[in-house]
């Protein structure tokens, strides 16, 4: 076996730890050239691609989901990974201001598989999608080696596909509920370490109040989005939360051109997340609204005054700045979930 030189490791780890946006960035570079077609509104990079279809816009986007990264069997049941593999495809059409309409699901299962698994698996797909107003229309089932992967692909529309990249100096900046929950219910998983089959009533009483637990066990285990609501007011730019608050405003300006300017004290918390985050040691909650990912709320921007949505702070022309409580500007911290990096 030939061994690697130092130089040459050292460009393989390089590699390796390129990171998601970069990687984004490569592909989406690599595959516009020369590709640039009349029916693609919004191609690679946004929540979802928008094509131009029979004089409407049909909206396509896919997500996959990772035994070990996007979920642990310790404490998830099958029901739950399926429901919430609807729920986190649904978030990036309502994202772009869509529809969901159509399904695509793949499988892949390692050997020794149970059907009651598989079974109950499906059934949590079915029942997000019969809430969403979804249809599962194909896909493909597959054999794994080890640990169980899906992917899901939804179809929707859109009269009018709201992009990553129109925000301006002077708007807005608006979240649609509390950050932080699921990051929050997850470090609770990790106490509690057994599935607990909360969609068939089943509950835990420790290691807090079930009350406080419930909705943040919810949150990471099987989402529940919500189409965001406008009022009427014209939306210049809008993605969904899914790896942090601080990575995904970083991508909406960087699309956009734009800097930001957060006020923490704006930041909305739930008073359950702010519980368990002093029982779990947690002196700065914040970490989990700024950080931790997986709330599947939508970010977004706009000129107007919006009462339906928390209104977080400006979009400014350069910098990412954060107000703290005590009016002092720093630099927002550089966090989030990004896939290759450790």
């Amino acid at each position: 076996m030939t061994s690697l030189s130092g130089d040459t490791a050292k460009r393989r780890v390089k590699r390796q730890q390129v990171g998601e946006l970069a990687l984004v960035r490569y592909i989406r570079d690599e595959f516009s050239k020369g590709s640039l077609r009349n029916d693609l509104a919004i191609g690679i990079g946004d929540d979802a691609a928008v094509v131009r279809v029979g004089g409407g816009n049909m909206l396509i986007s896919a997500d996959t989901m990772c035994e070990g990264v996007h979920f642990d069997m310790a404490f998830a049941t099958a029901y739950q990974v399926g429901f919430k593999l609807v729920s986190v495809n649904v978030s990036d059409i309502y994202a772009m201001g869509g529809t969901p309409d159509w399904f695509l699901l793949t499988t892949s299962f390692p050997p020794g598989t149970s059907d009651d698994f598989a079974r109950k698996f499906l059934s949590g797909v079915k029942d997000a999608l019969n809430l969403y107003g979804a249809v599962l229309i194909g896909g493909d089932i597959t054999s794994c080696h080890s640990g169980i992967v899906v992917t899901g692909i939804v179809l929707g529309h859109a009269d009018t596909p709201i992009s990553r990249n129109g925000a301006r100096a002077g708007d807005k900046i608006y979240v649609t509920g509390a950050l932080g929950d699921s990051a929050c219910g997850l470090e609770l998983l990790k106490k509690i370490m057994a599935p607990i089959a909360i969609e068939k009533g089943q509950r835990a009483d420790k290691p807090l109040p079930w009350e406080i637990m419930n909705p943040l066990l919810k949150r990471h285990l099987m989402p529940k989005v919500i189409r965001p609501e406008f009022g009427g007011a014209a939306v210049t730019a809008m993605m969904d939360i899914s790896d942090g608050l601080a990575l995904d405003i970083r991508r909406l300006c960087q699309d956009s051109g734009v800097g930001a300017m957060l006020y923490e004290s704006k930041i909305p918390m739930s008073g359950q997340m702010l519980s368990a985050a002093a029982f779990l040691g947690n002196t700065d909650p914040l970490s989990f609204s700024l950080c931790g990912g997986e709330d599947y709320e939508c970010l977004f921007t706009s000129a107007d005054d919006i009462d339906t949505a928390h209104y977080i702070g400006d979009v400014t022309d350069d910098r990412l700045v954060l107000i703290s409580k005590n009016n002092k500007s720093v630099d927002l911290m550089d966090c989030g979930y990004e896939h290759f990096k450790t």
